[in-house]
């Protein structure tokens, strides 16, 4: 051992031992730092010493002397070690929090919680960089949801003081995290949904509310339950401080997305207000004209963007009915002065369903399934006579609104 750095580690240690007989959850959070610079530095100091046991012997818990020498070992490796090893010490320093968490008696030790929390995402993103391998995520969603189901098992009855003050912005960055794995999203996301009950509450921050709402919706977007996607990622979006431009952006990103899939566009107004021009005014304008293949053209030559966003198939797989339905309402507006205007040849609706796709080859079997599909999930209102090959239309409203065709996997 080099002696020299032996006044490192025993200033590290004397500080989180009076910290932990005082309680002082915010004192050692100050001490437990976990952002790559800080770890850097650390790690380069307590580089020389090969076992922290003769320093952390003065500890007199024996769990919260595990966690110490734990984080230690983590940061006096960080620098030298591959970031898979790096990133299994650390779920181990968590671990080592939530049973030291479990033991302890009220959420004093939310403050070191959180940035370690945020810091075990930030590490399997890393190592999924470094090694293109899911199991870093995989392993990090499990730790997490470990921390989790120690937060909400607090039978505090004051949610102030209770551990499930740090449940939703676990349950965050759980859904943050389950989203990135190769394993379905419920399998991890799950236990978040018994948050959703106190995620309205005022005893936590709107910066938790926010982030909670925001990967909720997106967690529900992935599942196709649309309208509670809307409903999640429009609070974030309402509710995101208006100086947080770049979140509000990110957020509107799959708001769009979610109110397309329901008939909804965003105005003109919004989307220059936040730099979202020229793809989604494309994708707007071709939808509303129901324009299939300039619609889907867009989504192609801008796949990188919008897969990186994980809205890529959603866009792709949820909105071709939805083109159809509007190029056959403006069909029915350009034949509105004459009787075809309610009652509509196969042939008028083939041709108005081949100018939209461009798909010349389209036959009348397709174009029946296609209306089939409108008909059925009531995007238009009428009746198909396959043998008299007419289409005929609600006199009232062939054509209700998208948004009030139902709900959309009602959860």
């Amino acid at each position: 051992m080099d002696t020299g750095y032996n006044g490192v580690a025993n200033a590290i240690v004397n500080s989180a031992q009076e910290g932990f007989m005082f309680n002082d959850g915010q004192a050692l959070a100050r001490l437990f730092v976990f952002d790559s610079q800080t770890v850097g530095i650390l790690g380069s100091k307590l580089a020389g010493i090969d076992d922290f046991s003769p320093y952390t012997v003065l500890i007199t818990d024996p769990i919260f002397e595990q966690f110490t020498t734990k984080y230690l070992s983590y940061v006096r490796d960080s620098p030298v070690v591959r970031p898979e090893e790096s990133h299994g010490n650390l779920c181990r320093v968590a671990e080592l929090l939530t049973a030291l968490m479990t033991a302890s008696q009220g959420n004093w030790l939310i403050p070191v919680l959180r940035p370690l929390a945020l810091a075990l995402c930030r590490s399997a993103q890393a190592t999924h960089r470094a090694t293109r391998e899911p199991a870093a995520f995989a392993q990090t969603a499990s730790v997490l949801l470990r921390i989790l189901i120690d937060l909400l098992s607090d039978t505090t009855a004051s949610l102030e003081q209770s551990k499930k003050q740090g449940s939703l912005f676990i349950a965050g960055l759980l859904l943050r995290i389950s989203l990135r794995t190769s394993a379905a999203p419920g399998a991890y996301a799950s236990k978040t949904l018994e948050v959703k009950g106190l995620s309205g509450s005022r005893a936590f921050s709107a910066k938790d509310r926010v982030s909670y709402n925001y990967w909720l919706g997106r967690y529900y977007l992935v599942c196709y339950y649309v309208d509670h996607a809307r409903t999640h990622l429009q609070y974030a979006f309402d509710h995101c401080p208006a100086w947080h431009h770049h979140n509000k952006r990110a957020i509107l990103r799959h708001l769009i997305a979610a109110n397309m899939i329901r008939g909804l566009l965003p105005t003109q107004e919004l989307l220059s207000r936040y730099g979202m021009e020229p793809v989604y005014s494309q994708l707007c304008l071709y939808f509303r004209k129901g324009n299939l293949v300039g619609f889907q053209q867009t989504l192609i030559d801008n796949m990188e963007f919008f897969r990186s966003q994980g809205n890529y198939l959603i866009l792709l797989e949820r909105t071709e009915i939805l083109v159809y339905r509007n190029a056959l309402w403006r069909a029915t507006r350009v034949l509105a002065n004459s009787e075809r205007g309610k009652t509509m040849s196969y042939r008028d609706v083939l041709t108005t369903f081949r100018v939209a796709s461009q798909n010349l080859d389209m036959d009348f079997f397709e174009m029946e399934s296609i209306m089939a599909s409108l008909i059925s999930q009531k995007f238009v209102l009428g009746y198909m006579f396959h043998h008299q090959k007419v289409l005929n239309l609600s006199k009232k409203m062939p054509f209700p609104p998208i948004t009030s065709v139902g709900m959309l996997h009602k959860a």
